[in-house]
């Protein structure tokens, strides 16, 4: 083996596989425009808030959930809630470590003691929680208004005339929404430096009750211009997708700077369509469930699992907790993968894993034939959208799937025709058809299904051995067990 061949296999075994020793040594990776001080995420006013809210609905045990680059201020933040709780009998506990993602309400870890409230800080998606009352508590981010005024007149005043304009801030910006006072508010100042047709000035990420309200509100989308206050990021990314605008342009607090941004790219358009095809062609589909707490995922569930079998895709649904290329790579049957998240969850494009992710709206047009040949106005990243009740619902007809289909990506017949071949192929009254579609099918490289691998896990060797008579366990925490 070559040096060079060396070198890319153990690149590769690194994207599906980790060391014993790698959760130890793994250092958080935090980007610099994301690092916060502890007076932006904790100040009187969070205190307040915080407190009136607790003492108001009388929570004794409340959690607080911190994303990985709060962690540092996290028990300063518990220790002056609770002193400005006294003499209240209140337990605070913090939550670091969430199951899926920080943007998510980990009601699952707040089950494990008891809490009756969650108190989250940080990016959010503001999916209804089922289970827990949330408090949401954003940074408080300084905004140069007068530069972001001076620009924004001398660069978008000319085409934001005559136009309706849209100007959405961010999470660590909105406290300037009311904070400048009527006289000299932000919409103001604003409308004054824009002079558009009109203007509609939102906080993002909107609570899902007030979001379902905004959504339709422009009545000619396309010709709308839309400026985001924040950095160019996930919860942008999911704006701009699901918004259609004329144009999308980002002024970054931190740095000052107005920049054009165009989310639809066409790389970025066939590389989904790629993904869609990609998820047409598959045998096995892996529903990856990210979320345990967002309203409508079982009905999701269903649903896709209800489309598959119409196509005669076979499912398997997984729970992994946090996905990464590692996790994923066990599951060689499967090939491609959907994965059921929050909408700030839902989107991965990293090259690094071994089959396709698809978000649920890609997954609904690659099996839903109402989707064929028909072009979204805005892509979808709420999967209860899609339901019965949701805006871009469309009712799966399994008369309507195809029954012959050609793969634009192999080139090859796929469809519920195709599939049940695979499962004729032993009746002796078909053989000769059976075979011939047998060869040609299964070259696609399905990967293996469990009883073809040559390790299936820990021998149980149920009856084989002598039964262990019963000893008293360990007691104790680890670090000092009674017999020790």
């Amino acid at each position: 083996m070559t040096t060079e061949s060396a070198s890319a296999s153990a690149a590769s075994a690194s994207a599906f596989s980790s060391s014993d020793t790698a959760a130890l040594e793994r250092e958080t990776e935090v980007r610099a425009e994301e690092q916060v001080t502890f007076e932006q995420i904790w100040n009187e006013t969070h205190r307040k808030v915080s407190s009136g809210w607790i003492r108001q609905n009388g929570f004794k045990r409340i959690c607080l959930q911190f994303p990985d680059d709060y962690l540092p201020h996290s028990n300063a933040i518990s220790v002056d809630l609770k002193e400005s709780l006294a003499p209240e009998d209140v337990k605070v506990f913090i939550m670091a470590d969430t199951t899926y993602g920080s943007c998510c309400v980990d009601e699952i870890a707040a089950a494990h003691v008891e809490a009756d409230s969650v108190i989250h800080f940080g990016n959010a998606c503001q999916s209804k929680a089922s289970r827990l009352p949330v408090l949401y508590m954003y940074p408080e981010l300084f905004l140069d208004v007068p530069v972001m005024m001076e620009k924004l007149a001398s660069s978008l005043q000319a085409a934001c005339q005559e136009r309706e304009v849209c100007v959405y801030l961010d999470i660590g910006y909105h406290h300037l929404r009311d904070q400048l006072g009527e006289e000299n508010s932000l919409y103001k100042q604003l409308s004054e430096a824009l002079q558009p047709k009109e203007l509609v000035l939102e906080v993002y990420p909107l609570a899902e009750g007030d979001a379902d309200a905004t959504k339709q509100h422009p009545k000619a989308a396309s010709e709308r211009i839309c400026i985001f206050v924040g950095s160019d990021n996930q919860r942008f990314a999911n704006l701009s997708l699901t918004a259609p605008a004329l144009q999308w342009h980002i002024f970054d607090g931190a740095s000052g700077t107005l920049s054009a941004k165009n989310p639809l790219t066409a790389q970025y358009i066939r590389r989904r369509y790629f993904y869609i095809e990609k998820c047409k062609d598959a045998q096995t589909l892996g529903l990856i469930v990210a979320t345990l707490t967002a309203e409508g995922y079982l009905d999701v569930v269903a649903r896709l699992q209800a489309m598959a079998k119409g196509r005669g895709i076979k499912t398997q649904l997984i729970s992994v907790g946090r996905i990464n290329p590692a996790k994923l790579a066990n599951f060689l049957e499967i090939d491609c993968f959907v994965l059921i998240g929050c909408p700030f969850n839902n989107m991965y494009n990293s090259k690094e894993y071994y089959k396709p992710i698809v978000s649920v709206f890609e997954a609904e047009m690659a099996l839903n034939p109402a989707w064929h040949m028909k072009y979204p106005e805005a892509y979808v990243t709420d999967f209860k959208e899609l339901l019965p009740a949701g805006r871009s619902f469309l009712a799966f007809d399994e008369q309507a799937v195809p029954e012959h289909d050609v793969s634009l990506v192999s080139g090859r017949m796929r469809g519920g025709a195709a599939n049940a071949s695979l499962e004729t192929a032993r009746d002796p009254a078909s053989l000769a058809v059976a075979t011939q579609a047998k060869m040609a099918l299964m070259t696609t490289n399905t990967g293996l299904t469990f009883e073809d691998r040559t390790w299936q896990g820990l021998d149980p060797a149920l009856g084989q051995t002598e039964p262990a008579e019963l000893q008293p366990g360990l007691s104790g925490i680890p670090i000092n067990y009674s017999h020790q």
